[in-house]
């Protein structure tokens, strides 16, 4: 429902009977007995501790700067992320759990991906679904569109692929498709044949890259190749990674890759106006340092959102909120990090754990530029780290792998992390511009 809108798309009148709310409802109160007959679900008070403390900074920072009835509002948005946080650490339980869940959050992108792939080469709905672009300001636009965007000859646009609901900015359903791409690997046992995943996963990573190169997605382009180095980071050596990474990032930031008004430069002016976001960023946290100027209040204080994830959290919710968000990040990796370190490559678990790091990774490379801080996406990414963590235990006893069981430690990590991506954030203000 959250990705596919099949209500929205196809019966538009039923919204007024508010049947999401209801579904929530029943849902919420489904999972809660079935994880109680289950033994619990993955319930974890440490990241529930950390949701509610977020969520409490979220409503004080509202409150703080703009009153308590904008606080409400606001404490009932951010309420969505944190319910699909939580559904997902009731229901993902075991690995079989966990399993299913990719395959339906794969299975709903793949929806929209042909969904797209109709839009684009036969029309259908392509009004909704395909953002015609001029390839320059100087370039006069056509006074007839065509219907069918694959057959535009005329050279003056870049026809942009998107989806629906959230996923409505091509950005968004570029970086939706490089979070879920990895897990088509998923359905392969440990010892199946590099050939045998070629001949077969081959066919749905291509049509993943092309609906992606359709989204004209910078951040997209970039998260994916920084997540396939990730994830062939063992077998080409960790450093030769670590340095495709830093090399992908300087090529961003010099503007060596693209062209025309989409090319990668700090000095293209979408770019300039990102850099120049993220410094009012800054400035807005010097101002307003412990909470922030108010979730959902940076464009009161700039012309334009924040481009940024990350600048857009601390701007909006201070310290004390980036650091309780960035601090659910990192216990996703650590808890991810655990399994692999700890089980053999071989074992499910560990090879899902794999595969959600990549997917994470993607992610959060795609969230350096753009202001996604809460969305669906990460939530639920997330919450399917503390099911899988949780999987992992259940299936080896603390007797068995005792360094499994160890709690994971969070906060010096977290606070290395925050001091990191502000100085990351400054050296890009200050080699940008």
């Amino acid at each position: 429902m959250v990705f596919v809108r099949p209500i929205e798309q196809f019966a538009p009148d039923l919204m007024a009977y508010r049947p999401l709310l209801v579904l929530w409802g029943v849902t919420f109160l489904a999972s809660l007995v079935g994880a109680r007959r289950r033994g619990g679900g993955a319930v974890s008070k440490q990241h529930f501790c950390i949701l509610a403390t977020l969520s409490l900074t979220v409503f004080v920072s509202v409150a703080i700067n703009s009153g308590v009835n904008p606080a409400v509002g606001a404490f009932g948005v951010i309420s969505t992320p944190v319910m699909l946080f939580v559904l997902t650490c009731l229901n993902v339980d075991s690995i079989d759990r966990f399993r299913k869940l990719s395959w339906v959050f794969l299975a709903s992108v793949v929806a929209l991906v042909f969904q797209g792939l109709a839009a684009y080469h036969f029309g259908i709905d392509s009004s909704e679904l395909v953002i015609p672009q001029l390839v320059s300001d100087k370039i006069e636009a056509p006074k007839d569109f065509p219907s069918i965007p694959a057959e535009d000859m005329s050279g003056a646009f870049i026809w942009r692929l998107r989806s629906v609901g959230f996923l409505n900015d091509p950005n968004d359903f570029a970086q939706t498709i490089v979070v879920v791409a990895p897990w088509v690997l998923m359905g392969f046992a440990s010892d199946a044949s590099w050939l045998r995943r070629l001949l077969l996963a081959g066919p749905w990573l291509a049509t993943f890259a092309y609906v992606l190169s359709l989204t004209h997605s910078r951040g997209g382009m970039l998260g994916a190749g920084v997540a396939l180095l990730f994830f062939f980071r063992d077998r080409i050596s960790r450093k030769l990674a670590l340095l495709g990474g830093v090399a992908a990032i300087a090529v961003l930031a010099m503007g060596m890759v693209g062209g025309g008004d989409r090319a990668m430069s700090g000095k293209e002016q979408s770019a300039s106006e990102r850099i120049d976001a993220w410094n009012e960023g800054i400035q807005m946290l010097k101002g307003n340092p412990v909470f922030g100027v108010g979730y959902d209040n940076f464009t009161e204080h700039h012309v334009r959102t924040a481009h940024n994830s990350f600048v857009l959290c601390f701007a909006e919710l201070g310290l004390l909120g980036y650091f309780l968000w960035m601090g659910l990040i990192v216990l996703a990796f650590k808890a991810l990090n655990r399994i692999t370190d700890t089980l053999a490559s071989t074992e499910d678990h560990a090879r899902y754990a794999v595969l959600l790091r990549t997917s994470m990774v993607g992610f959060l490379v795609c969230a350096w530029f753009l202001s996604r801080t809460f969305v669906p996406t990460l939530f639920i990414l997330m919450g399917m780290t503390v099911g899988l963590l949780h999987a992992a235990r259940q299936a080896h006893p603390a007797s068995e792998v005792p360094e499994l069981h160890q709690p994971l430690r969070w906060k010096l990590t977290t606070v290395n992390c925050v001091v990191l991506t502000l100085a990351l954030v400054s050296v890009f203000i200050r080699f940008s511009r």
